[in-house]
């Protein structure tokens, strides 16, 4: 079935409420056991989608909602761990241009380093040979950045694009976050960007991945986290990005 809609999820449903409030016409309905409202924003039709927390999760309920009506876009939304090196704060904006699964991969004999890359493909297509790295659509970045600059301009928040990693168990160290950002230069980390991007590719969507950082990636320190902050920023982003680009 072709539906020509776009998909917004992620991963909690306190990322997307602010998002939800904004459908015209909603209409909720469950796919592949996950909640899903639809509607319209700016009279485009939409989709937004609560898969759970982490990769299995987003692949399972992204595939339902795909199989079951095709989209032309999916938008990955929600909250995120900034690097510290990246220059992000709390609250600031980061677009994917590439997501990272960094636990994918072979252990190296250093185990406290991320992973040496897998020696064959995960997925290929005509323009992509995948082994943990998922390229986006970079003229959709640039796109998403030149209309989020302007909506935050004055605000004091920032809006930048970098390469995500994806992860399956958090960062919870400063010495961590720094082998990580050694080697990849992220300026995000999450746990359900990989599994979008890879379906998105499977798929042949185009597909987005705009990000509110809730905390700094490190040592935890759950009295500086801002997360209301990071789902507000978030939806407001993706709701702006719908209204003025697409």
């Amino acid at each position: 079935m072709i539906n020509y809609d776009i998909i917004v999820l992620a991963a909690v449903e306190g990322e997307l409420s602010k998002l939800i409030d904004r459908i015209e016409s909603p209409i909720l309905s469950i796919v592949g056991g996950r909640k899903i409202t639809s509607g319209y924003i700016a009279g485009k039709p939409v989709r937004v989608l609560i898969t759970g927390p982490g990769t299995v999760n987003t692949v399972q309920s992204l595939t339902a909602a795909i199989e079951n009506a095709r989209p032309s876009l999916i938008i990955q939304t929600g909250c995120a761990g900034a690097f510290r090196e990246s220059g992000l704060n709390i609250g600031d904006i980061g677009i994917a241009t590439e997501e990272i699964d960094i636990q994918l991969g072979i252990e190296t004999e250093d185990s406290s380093l991320p992973l040496n890359e897998l020696p064959f493909s995960i997925i290929k297509s005509s323009n992509v040979d995948s082994k943990n790295r998922y390229s986006l659509d970079i003229e959709l970045v640039n796109q998403a950045l030149e209309i989020l600059t302007k909506v935050f301009e004055g605000k004091s928040v920032q809006v930048v694009k970098g390469s995500f990693v994806t992860v399956s168990t958090i960062t919870s160290t400063d010495s961590r976050a720094k082998d990580i950002y050694k080697q990849f230069s992220p300026c995000m980390e999450c746990m359900e960007g990989a599994g979008a991007a890879h379906l998105a590719i499977h798929y042949d969507i185009p597909f987005l991945e705009i990000r509110s950082a809730s905390n700094f990636v490190g040592k935890r320190d759950r009295n500086s986290w801002n997360l209301s902050l990071a789902f507000e920023r978030g939806a407001l982003a993706v709701l702006n990005l719908i209204r003025d680009f697409f």
